[in-house]
């Protein structure tokens, strides 16, 4: 199992945002969280990679164990994020640096590679991305779609197990929103694997091999691709409807 969670709870002061969260994922799988607003998706996603911490509850990701009833360590945390890339919706990216000091920076302070053999990395997954004419741009000079790519590429670059995308077609249009499509397909069948938080049902549809629908920080439907044509829940199924 590349993720394990089982039973997490998450409370932001008096209010419950997760509800006893348990799923796994295997290697290479395309996990979609789907719900409406403030069904605890991003606080799932947020989860995941430890930038909150779940109240109670236990997980493996990627090899790292925690449970929620002890304190997380720091170096614990920093090593899952060695292992977990983060794409988040609004880029993040350094604006005082080019593309390709976007992507060498946390390789070469963090993973301490050396900067020739980072630059040739960077290079290579550019290419990949369609973006090595890019390498020497500001992130301000590129479209909101090309950005996308340099997050996705800069979470690459540290050579994930697992990679966490929060909202990643969020303002694209279609021919964009196709391009990161294709980006997920060809890293799935890399084996990393990606959870993702979308509200684009369409979107959902073309990525996805698991699905996990959430009403409220409950889980009410999980399982493959199939779901979408056959939704066990009815909830599941107006939510498909709309």
């Amino acid at each position: 199992m590349s993720i394990q969670v089982s039973n997490i709870d998450k409370h932001y002061g008096d209010t419950q945002v997760l509800h006893g969260v348990s799923f796994s994922c295997d290697a290479g799988d395309t996990l979609v969280l789907l719900g409406p607003s403030g069904a605890g998706k991003s606080s799932l996603l947020r989860v995941l990679n430890l930038l909150e911490t779940a109240t109670t509850g236990e997980m493996t990701v990627a090899g790292c164990q925690f449970n929620f009833s002890n304190t997380i360590e720091e170096k614990a945390s920093s090593a899952l994020r060695k292992k977990v890339g983060m794409v988040f919706q609004q880029y993040n990216l350094w604006p005082h640096m080019t593309v390709l000091q976007n992507l060498i920076e946390a390789p070469i302070k963090v993973a301490k590679i050396g900067k020739e053999q980072a630059k040739q990395q960077a290079l290579e997954i550019l290419t990949m991305l369609q973006l090595a004419d890019k390498a020497d741009n500001w992130p301000l000079q590129l479209s909101g779609g090309q950005q996308q790519r340099v997050a996705i590429a800069r979470a690459l670059m540290m050579k994930p197990d697992v990679l966490l995308f929060d909202e990643p077609t969020a303002a694209l249009d279609p021919e964009i929103t196709n391009q990161v499509v294709n980006i997920i397909k060809t890293l799935s069948q890399t084996g990393i694997t990606q959870v993702i938080v979308t509200h684009e049902v369409d979107f959902a549809k073309k990525v996805a091999s698991h699905v996990l629908y959430l009403e409220q920080g409950k889980i009410v439907e999980y399982g493959t691709h199939q779901v979408f044509t056959t939704p066990e829940t009815p909830e599941f199924t107006a939510y498909l409807s709309h």
